[in-house]
């Protein structure tokens, strides 16, 4: 097949989980024989040796410069109307003239579109030709904001009042019009049959790189972890909500507990976070499987999520115990018994902690049923069986709804 993906983001290198979960599609489509064109959006000129692991991998890497202040510009200027501000950001002529020209040029048989704010760029064409047009949601963004309002204060709370409500009309809007909508888990397909009950909405989740992962037997024993992209809301509360109300707790029934925070963008932390006695903040870090191999336990104590945290599969797929919030966990459902400790509230949370930090047998066997469980069910076999299903549809553009979860 021929498969286009349109990204508002470079997918390389695959940091973060929107660039995660492309790249990885991508990458498995490619692995599968299809010829994989990528047509971007770019905050940066990038060199050749920076792209050159991608370019290897796909039919076609195509870029259109995104410059941030004219994109400020054009989400300001949006404000009085209806359009979400995040779509406007994206908003770009030179894009448009691009699209047109692949799809001339490449002719897919299946066209992928990554997230809503690329739902503009698609929608000329999905009545067009024989392609297969796929809107890969991932979340279903507004019920995210949703969740997050509680903890969101001051200007922060103004914009997203402001844009909730019309991500949630715009997502309504263009689901129905595709030939399938994408979401990451069986959570989010539930989110986005209520707001569009006539998309044809599929659950595909990400997978792993199990070749990459590797279990440890020389964890240290009271070594917790934090890892995850800090540039998020959702990852900015969630290490505040550790390091001050969950890990004291359990460094005061622990005293040798120590609490290590890495991902990308955790630098900023450093000014308040390495105040609190324990906690050392690693930055980023190139590998996180070794980190993920060091600790004896990986909390994400998220009060609300949106979709499915990869770090989470990441480190139960690395046979790390995991001690987590119901937020989490209703992202990987269905859970069986037995693979995470689960709490809401900070006592409780420590509780977990400190009970598998004192009883290495049982964190050990939770580690493995986690490792076991999270390899079997998230593979990216599951995206390259989706595209190639698209491209053996019969090409009608009726829609009736379906939420299908496709074979794992």
């Amino acid at each position: 097949m021929r498969v286009l993906f349109l990204t508002s983001r470079m997918p390389y290198p695959p940091v973060g989980g929107d660039r995660f979960r492309v790249y990885h599609m991508m990458r498995a489509a490619a692995e599968a024989g299809h010829a994989v064109h990528l047509l971007t959006f770019d905050t940066h000129r990038r060199s050749e040796d920076e792209l050159a692991p991608l370019r290897r991998l796909l039919r076609r890497v195509d870029t259109v410069p995104l410059p941030r202040p004219l994109s400020w510009w054009r989400a300001a200027q949006a404000i009085p109307g209806h359009f979400p501000l995040q779509a406007a950001y994206y908003r770009s002529a030179r894009m448009r003239e691009r699209v047109e020209e692949t799809l001339r040029r490449v002719r897919p048989h299946v066209v992928v579109t990554h997230l809503f704010r690329m739902a503009p760029y698609a929608l000329p064409h999905v009545e067009r030709g024989s392609s297969r047009w796929i809107l890969d949601l991932t979340d279903v963004i507004s019920a995210g904001i949703e969740r997050s309002m509680p903890f969101r204060r001051g200007a922060d709370r103004w914009l997203y009042r402001i844009e909730g409500p019309r991500i949630r009309d715009y997502e309504a809007s263009v689901a129905p019009r595709f030939d399938a909508c994408w979401v990451i888990s069986e959570a989010e397909a539930r989110h986005l049959a209520r707001l569009a009950p006539d998309a044809s909405i599929h659950v595909v989740p990400n997978g792993m790189h199990p070749d990459r992962l590797r279990a440890s037997a020389t964890r240290e024993p009271a070594r917790l972890l934090f890892l995850g992209f800090h540039d998020v809301f959702h990852n900015k509360d969630a290490v505040r909500f550790l390091v001050h109300e969950v890990f004291p707790r359990v460094r005061a029934a622990v005293p040798e507990a120590t609490l290590a925070i890495a991902g990308k963008g955790s630098e900023a932390l450093r000014g308040w976070a390495e105040r609190v006695s324990g906690v050392r903040v690693l930055g980023f870090v190139n590998d996180p499987e070794d980190e993920l191999a060091r600790a004896a336990l990986f909390l994400a104590p998220h009060r609300f999520a949106a979709g499915v945290q990869n770090k989470v599969v990441q480190a139960l797929a690395s046979g790390t115990p995991v001690v987590t919030t119901a937020a989490v966990r209703s992202g990987l459902e269905p859970v069986p018994e037995g693979v995470l400790r689960v709490a809401d509230d900070a006592d409780a949370l420590a509780a977990h902690a400190i009970a598998l930090l004192r009883d290495g047998d049982a964190a050990a066997a939770l580690g493995a049923r986690g490792r076991a469980w999270a390899r079997s069910r998230f593979t990216w076999n599951a995206a390259v069986l989706a595209m190639e299903s698209a491209r053996g549809e019969d090409g009608s553009r009726s829609h009736g709804r379906t939420v299908a979860a496709l074979p794992l």
